[in-house]
């Protein structure tokens, strides 16, 4: 089935801000319980990947409206890609943030794999350098943080990085085992270049004892997207392969 097109009205609207990536090659048998029904996983160099992906969500609405206590917040996810329809796609394996409202609604109404845990996040630049810096703390005494060049540029449709930034489609799973498809709209995002990441995750704690082995993985890409507005459409249901 073909993947739905956008709504008049979006589901969702909010900026995503500084939107950093620590990606890492990945065995696809890994990911196969996660792969949604009628998905197949992408890869990247013949390589499929994984990405621990920080952000902060700003200006966040559902259906025009504000919730109280979430319109700003972080999120941090695990996610891979995939291909639906033929489109590219993520696929997220779990996501973090600290409203526990965001977390049960997506949970229990649409079974995101959303969890609540507490996290901070800042932003910080340091113009005498030239830098910006990201930096997160979460879950298990879990951080990262992020520096790159002030700097940013749009990058090729053919490179590593737009890859990695740029896809207009997710894809979860119901309940039933149909998968679920919505549209994230944005502009191609600018990126900054990366020039140092600090990366101290419990792998384990947080995503389950399966992921652990990131602990001690190389990242094969990292990226800082400045980030945009955005509109996701709401889930609709793409049926059996």
């Amino acid at each position: 089935m073909a993947p739905p097109a956008a709504v008049d009205r979006p589901f969702l609207t909010a900026q995503w801000r500084d939107v950093a990536g620590i990606t890492y090659a990945c065995d696809a048998e890994r990911l196969a319980p996660f792969v949604p029904d009628g998905a197949r996983i992408d890869r990247l160099d013949g390589q499929p990947r994984v990405s621990l992906v920080a952000f902060e969500f700003r200006r966040t609405r559902v259906l025009g409206m504000p919730i109280p206590g979430c319109v700003r917040f972080p999120e941090i996810n695990l996610r891979f890609y995939v291909r639906h329809g033929g489109e590219r796609a993520v696929v997220f394996i779990r996501e973090l943030v600290p409203a526990r409202a965001v977390a049960t609604v997506a949970r229990l109404r649409y079974n995101e794999p959303y969890v609540r845990v507490p996290m901070a996040c800042a932003t910080t630049t340091d113009a005498a350098a030239g830098t910006i810096a990201v930096e997160h703390r979460f879950a298990a005494g879990s951080s990262l943080r992020v520096t790159a060049a002030a700097s940013a540029a749009v990058p090729a449709p053919d490179s590593a990085a737009f890859w990695l930034t740029d896809h207009a489609l997710g894809v979860g799973t119901r309940r039933d085992g149909t998968a679920v498809l919505y549209r994230v709209t944005h502009p191609t995002w600018a990126l900054h270049e990366v020039t140092d990441a600090q990366i101290d995750v419990d792998f384990a704690a947080v995503y389950g004892s399966e992921w652990a082995w990131l602990a001690d993985a190389k990242p094969s890409h990292l990226t800082l997207a400045g980030g945009s507005a955005v509109t996701v459409s709401r889930p609709i249901a793409a049926g059996r392969a």
